[in-house]
């Protein structure tokens, strides 16, 4: 009761004795007035009841609205703030609430039960898989695992709670990729050196090579397999006693004396003899490459092409990261990993027609797809092109290739064979003057731009899926045939590129069978793909892995893969470190192409 009515409700419980003054007021009067004051306490009430009405009636049209805006691709979180605000109102609102808004309530609930419950087996499935992951696992399968839980939806992600093993597995294999791989070349270095070291060796070379041994890492040092020798030859240089030994029971084996020491040769058996490995086969402590078969190799031309093949054990003899064949004026890098697992003979085979280059790879005779880019390197004259065009792969619908430039070469990048021309790039004629601009100006530069037509870039507009998953799958030059269980997407290139994306680990749907092509991209769901782009093409992000310290404070209470993937973007400068990140801003066109622009420029992909 507001503080009018009660006012009004107190004079109207005055004595009439209290209400006359001087006599002057008659009965009739007083009676008058009191139920004047009650029927003005009666409008008020009215009044009071009427404005509870609207109250109850502007609830129940938001919570309507909740409810109107609900859809197939709503989250969980969404449909239960729906739920919360209808359960919130009075039974007086409730009943402003139709039968029809109610039941699609109800029917979202029930959907997204159905959904949680298909997410939740999805998830345990990777989790499972997650939880069996042992020091032994490869890197290969370590990967599978990551690729596994970047093509869970959304929705499942949440239900994965052993998301650090994996990660911590990742840096290891980052780890041993990176630290201990330079670690066993630099062990392998220092044997290598030590065969040049024997017991002829003066004392400042035996000294010099301890101070080799003595610089090398911690892990370098696990792995050098010669220590034991060159303690050896160390005591033999420093013990007096030996070399009183040496002149009493061998002086026929004295065959000079140097500076500090004696040069002497003696049987291996004999007791007193210290061994120095120098006569010994050391092939297993350092490699000689083959000297029919070398990382550098000039390929065959026959019949208007330049073919090559690469067997099984010509591979294993390959020590370099990569393997580059030569045609003529083009070259092409070849990624040793494929090759040391190829079972068969791989076989490549490249012509350039009408200024088109045809590449072949084969294994046996199969079709060969690699899992690592195979980077072609092409001049310019030898497609009549220029650094104004870009690269397409020729097929029954052209579609722009992944692709950069070099000084004046294209250097095109694929996994499987292909038909591959320069043409003119497509342009954007309403490019804002500013970072978005600049960022799609360059993007479209390289075949990778946003499908409009006409060449409109309306970069103010909220980019939506579809238009990101292009981008990303174009940059990449990824596409799938395979069978897809998104049910939502019709158009079939479409479909390739999301297939593609998926199997990449790169991008995945709202769920397994919805991928909501036409809904909004957040600055977040933009960082957990970069990230996964970054993992994709084999970038080191064990920085972020080992607690990279992150200066964005709104993002503490996102998941783990989330802040994760933010963190990595900061730590190649893909963002700059501020108090504010915005993870559920939404982002347009040109705010996501500048984002994308950057985290390519910073690993010098474009």
């Amino acid at each position: 009761m507001n503080q009018s009515k009660k006012i009004l409700a107190a004079l109207v419980a005055v004595p009439a004795s209290v209400v006359v003054a001087d006599g002057a007021m008659a009965a009739e009067e007083t009676v008058s007035f009191a139920k004047s004051l009650d029927g003005l306490l009666i409008a008020l009430e009215d009044k009071e009841n009427e404005e509870a009405d609207a109250k109850d009636k502007a609830a129940a049209e938001e919570v309507t609205r909740l409810i109107a805006e609900l859809s197939n691709e709503s989250t969980a979180v969404e449909i239960i703030a729906a739920r919360t605000a209808y359960d919130a109102l009075s039974e007086a609102a409730k009943k402003y609430i139709s039968k029809s808004t109610l039941e699609a309530l109800v029917y979202y609930e029930t959907r997204i039960e159905e959904l949680t419950e298909i997410a939740k087996k999805e998830a345990a499935v990777v989790q499972d898989r997650i939880d069996r992951i042992t020091s032994s696992y490869t890197e290969a399968q370590v990967k599978n695992i990551r690729i596994a839980y970047n093509a869970l939806s959304q929705l499942a992600k949440e239900y994965v709670t052993n998301l650090q093993k994996l990660i911590d597995a990742e840096n290891k294999i980052i780890y041993d990729n990176t630290v201990v791989k330079q670690a066993k070349l630099d062990a392998n270095a220092f044997d290598v050196y030590m065969n040049d070291i024997t017991r002829n060796s003066t004392q400042a070379e035996i000294a010099k090579a301890r101070a080799y041994y003595n610089n090398l890492s911690t892990e370098a040092k696990k792995h050098v397999t010669t220590y034991e020798k060159l303690v050896r030859l160390e005591t033999m240089w420093k013990d007096p006693k030996y070399i009183d030994l040496v002149y009493t029971y061998y002086p026929d084996y004295i065959h000079d004396i140097k500076p500090g020491g004696i040069v002497i040769e003696k049987p291996k058996y004999d007791s007193i003899y210290i061994p120095d490995d120098s006569e010994t086969d050391s092939s297993s402590s350092s490699y000689t490459p083959s000297t029919d078969w070398t990382t550098y190799e000039t390929m065959k031309y026959q019949n208007g092409r330049y073919t090559a093949s690469i067997t099984t054990t010509q591979a294993q003899s390959i020590k370099d990261r990569s393997k580059i064949l030569k045609a003529d004026d083009i070259e092409i890098v070849i990624p040793s990993a494929d090759l040391y697992a190829a079972t068969a003979t791989v076989g490549v085979t490249v012509n350039v027609t009408n200024n088109q280059l045809n590449i072949q790879f084969k294994q046996g005779k199969q079709a060969k797809t690699f899992s690592e880019y195979v980077e072609i390197h092409v001049p310019f004259n030898v497609l009549n092109g220029n650094a104004s065009q870009i690269i397409e792969r020729v097929a029954e619908s052209s579609s722009s290739a992944s692709f950069k430039i070099e000084g004046s070469s294209f250097i095109i990048r694929t996994k499987t064979s292909g038909t591959f021309k320069a043409t003119a790039a497509p342009a954007y004629s309403d490019l804002p003057n500013n970072a978005q601009g600049t960022a799609m100006r360059e993007l479209a530069k390289r075949g990778i731009l946003f499908e409009a037509k006409p060449r409109l870039s309306q970069s103010y507009k909220q980019v939506t899926k579809f238009e990101a998953a292009s981008m990303m799958a174009t940059a990449l030059g990824l596409s799938s045939a395979s069978k897809s269980s998104y049910q939502d997407v019709k158009n079939e290139r479409d479909l390739q590129q999301v297939q593609g994306l998926l199997e990449a680990g790169i991008m995945s749907g709202f769920t397994s069978s919805y991928f909501n092509g036409e809904g909004a991209v957040t600055k977040q769901e933009a960082a957990i793909m970069i990230a996964n782009m970054y993992r994709y093409l084999n970038r080191d992000v064990s920085r972020a892995y080992s607690g990279f310290p992150s200066s964005f404070k709104d993002i503490t209470y996102l998941s783990l893969e989330a802040r994760q993937s933010i963190a990595i973007l900061e730590l190649f400068g893909v963002v700059n470190a501020a108090d504010s990140f915005g993870p559920t801003k939404e982002l347009t066109r040109g705010e996501f192409a500048e984002l994308f622009y950057n985290a390519l420029k910073a690993i010098d992909y474009l």
